[in-house]
């Protein structure tokens, strides 16, 4: 799966107007694909989390880190729950069921990092 743009910049740059979109209807979450394609061994990508937005209780296998870029994040690992602001960053198993949700009153931006890639 390659990003669109100009044939020397495929495998390697994703513009901002070029970046594929993930929308989970009904969550109020946005992700977008900032990786030129999923067979390298990470994943990078921007969530806009709507306020109130919760993705739920869920695991799968790997490693995730992330920063928050703006807003508020809840983040429960493994049963222990954190509250995140603006240039707070995390890290921790994937395997360990991880939930996340906004309880502020703008959109949260996150960038998050997944290896092996999860989509």
């Amino acid at each position: 799966m390659n990003a669109s743009g100009p044939a020397e910049e495929r495998d390697i740059i994703v513009r901002k107007r070029n970046r594929r979109r993930l929308t989970f209807t009904g969550l109020g979450i946005v992700e977008e694909l900032l990786s030129p394609n999923l067979s390298g061994p990470l994943e990078l990508l921007i969530s806009t989390i709507e306020p109130g937005a919760d993705s739920g209780d869920y695991s799968h296998d790997g490693v995730e880190a992330g920063l928050v870029l703006s807003g508020i994040l809840d983040l429960w690992v493994a049963g222990r729950s954190f509250r995140l602001e603006e240039g707070d960053s995390f890290s921790f198993r994937s395997t360990d069921t991880h939930r996340c949700a906004n309880p502020g009153k703008r959109p949260a931006k996150i960038v998050w990092i997944i290896t092996p890639p999860h989509y």
